[in-house]
């Protein structure tokens, strides 16, 4: 017996057949064998098999499984001689209304079952017969895999054409790398990197389904490696979605986003919080269009005596090539031991928040030599706001000044931000008006939030303490802009070397995290930094 909570999708050829106006029947699941990457995947109908409470408490009726787009309501569901039978109500949004015509013509009338897996086991013939299982949502799709199911379809005589029959045939062979790669990326759910760790430190390297992961991953890349690489869409899964059952809210999806990896990154990054555009599974170097001088524009009167001048507006280009960073992190023999969810949460974690300060230092202070990306500080052109010949404790005057400096440039400032250190944050949260309040407040009512001359104010020690000017040292920078101009680029996935030797008295294992970046301005204007303020030491 197995247990697979992970949400599995099955195509199925379905024609409408109207119940009333708003409602029709179809029949969502049979006890056709389906292929799998465990084979031939049968899903019982016997009773006590299907749960069908998702469904009878108001599962949606999705369009291509997407949470964001519910077509309707499944109103009723029930198994009736080996079939999944349901009554769905359609919708009133737009979307919804196109479909349904689209069904009523029949160029639309295909479905797909979303379910989960509770038991299984294996038939005498190696086919999968799934015992227990839990349809969790309805989709109408484009193309089946099985077309002996849909509505129409329902009774237990209904038998396929031979014609479509070969149409079935065809389908699966054209849906076959879809579904290859739908498979990986269901495998990819599971990889764990504490297990992939732990079979090279103890010397017999991959194994399972680790060491089938990463050799898809070389082949993809064109690279081997000597440690293992972790596929990005393997970092956390999807949280539950709620909402009102009526509009399909009893839908709890488990599936993975293919860019969860990016996502925790951007979420652990000062950059990637503020808005930095994330470019992710980039290939050689890139080359961006981007606008560096406007159309002009000519107004003419009435009498038609002006004439519009021709003009070409001009195009430059924001340039990544790929940069390696790798950071070095050691676990214990005890927690190399454990294969526990919260151990693997443990290392992930910490693997992204290294990964996340490595980009924070590089979008903001990447000096752009020694290997190193050019951060926005040391980008040129960017505004400047200076505080005194050796520097000088910034004032509220300074911060508003440096807003100015990209607003008179027309940058976007709707979302623009300060960033500087914990040093600066000391002497600005002290800054007060005439009535003593102070300057720097809650931003947005956001706990943990704060804000200053009303734009978002965050903290990173990726902002330097240690410029010079004149006589002045250790002094620090504060840095304003719109940080959707700032690309972070990503080449390849996550690559992990493991170490067993170097503090093997210690009983620790090093573990080095490599991975391809680059950092990029698309418009420096955009950006502008006090780079001289005297803080608190």
């Amino acid at each position: 017996m197995t247990t697979d909570t992970a949400i599995k999708t099955r195509f199925l050829a379905t024609e409408a057949k109207a119940v009333d106006e708003d409602t029709f029947t179809l029949s969502f699941s049979s006890e056709n064998a389906v292929p799998t990457p465990l084979g031939e995947e049968i899903l019982s109908h016997r009773e006590g098999a299907v749960d069908l409470t998702r469904l009878n408490d108001g599962a949606p009726f999705l369009w291509n499984h997407q949470p964001n787009q519910v077509l309707g309501v499944v109103q009723k569901a029930e198994v009736v001689n080996g079939r999944g039978i349901a009554v769905v109500k359609w919708g009133t949004i737009p979307e919804a209304i196109a479909k349904r015509k689209e069904v009523s013509e029949k160029i639309l009338g295909n479905i797909s079952v979303g379910y989960q897996i509770n038991e299984t086991e294996y038939t005498d013939d190696d086919k999968v017969l799934v015992t227990r299982w839990q349809p969790v949502e309805i989709s109408l799709v484009a193309i089946p895999l099985d077309n002996s199911i849909g509505v129409n379809r329902s009774h237990p005589s209904y038998s396929t054409p031979k014609e479509e029959k070969q149409m079935s045939n065809y389908v699966s062979d054209y849906m076959k790398p879809q579904v290859e790669e739908a498979d990986f990326e269901y495998e990819c759910r599971s990889f764990s990197i504490v297990d992939a760790a732990k079979g090279i430190a103890s010397g017999r390297g991959l194994s399972g389904r680790e060491l089938e992961i990463n050799q898809e991953l070389e082949n993809r890349s064109g690279k081997r490696t000597q440690g293992f690489y972790v596929p990005s869409n393997g970092w956390s899964k999807r949280a539950y979605v709620a909402g009102t059952a009526s509009a399909g809210g009893n839908l709890v999806a488990t599936d993975l986003l293919a860019d969860n990896f990016i996502e925790a990154l951007r979420n652990r990054t000062v950059v990637g919080e503020l808005g930095a555009t994330m470019l992710p599974g980039l290939v050689g170097d890139v080359a961006i269009p981007k606008r560096t001088g406007d159309n002009s524009v000519t107004w003419f009167g009435a009498d038609n005596s002006d004439a519009i001048s021709e003009s070409t507006g001009t195009i430059g280009q924001v340039t990544m090539s790929p940069k390696t960073v790798g950071a070095y992190t050691k676990f214990s023999h005890l927690m190399r031991l454990q294969s526990t969810p919260e151990i693997e949460q443990v290392i992930r974690s910490g693997f992204v928040s290294i990964l996340a300060n490595a980009i924070d230092e590089a979008a903001l202070n990447g000096s752009g030599s020694s290997s190193q990306p050019t951060g926005i500080l040391n980008t040129s052109g960017i505004g400047s706001v200076a505080g005194g010949t050796n520097g000088l404790a910034p004032t509220l005057d300074h911060v508003i000044d440096l807003k100015k400096a990209v607003s008179i440039d027309n940058a976007d400032t709707a979302n623009a931000a300060y960033v500087t250190n914990a040093k600066v944050e000391a002497v600005l949260s002290k800054l007060k008006d005439g009535n003593s309040a102070y300057h720097l407040s809650p931003y947005a009512g956001e706990i943990g939030r704060q804000q200053i001359a009303s734009r978002r104010f965050e903290v990173s020690n990726a902002i330097p303490s240690n410029l010079s000017k004149g006589s002045g040292s250790n002094l620090s920078a504060i840095l304003y802009g719109n940080f959707r101009d700032l690309y972070v680029g990503m080449w390849g996935t996550l690559e992990i070397l493991v170490d067993p030797y170097t503090d093997f008295a210690k009983g620790t294992t090093g573990v080095r995290a490599i991975q391809s970046i680059d950092i990029s301005v698309a418009h420096a204007e955009s950006f502008a930094a006090m780079k001289d303020a005297i803080a608190a030491s």
